[in-house]
């Protein structure tokens, strides 16, 4: 019995890979059904500011932290896909990035890139 259920299968599977075989009413071919696909996958992407892992997750194919620490969709270039450890430092040379700093603030964390002032408010 297993012969003959593998034999149909294999006399089976060239009809299908050629379109020999009639689809079901209603099943997408192929060619068809790839708009929904497409709209589907655009509609799973992520608009500006939501939380991403990568390009592909954003609408505007842009994921990055913008300085901070979390990855987000970016609208646009203008926005720095670097993101900071932001951890406490003494010397550039404590941080990856190569360049400590306290960004306007009291305190001096590794900052993603020279972008981002080194200056410290009193």
């Amino acid at each position: 019995m297993k012969r003959q259920g593998l034999l149909l299968v294999l006399l089976a599977l060239p009809l299908l890979a050629c379109g020999g075989a009639e689809m079901p009413s209603g099943a997408a071919g192929p060619g068809q059904g790839d708009d929904t696909e497409l709209a589907s996958a655009e509609s799973s992407l992520q608009p500006n500011w939501a939380s991403c892992m990568g390009d592909s997750d954003c609408t505007s194919n842009r994921c990055g932290c913008n300085g901070g620490t979390t990855r987000v969709c970016l609208p646009t270039s203008a926005y720095p896909k670097q993101c900071a450890n932001w951890t406490a430092c003494t010397f550039d040379s404590h941080c990856s990035s190569n360049w400590c700093g306290c960004n306007g603030s009291q305190v001096m964390v590794c900052l993603p890139n020279t972008a981002y002032p080194k200056y410290c408010t009193p």
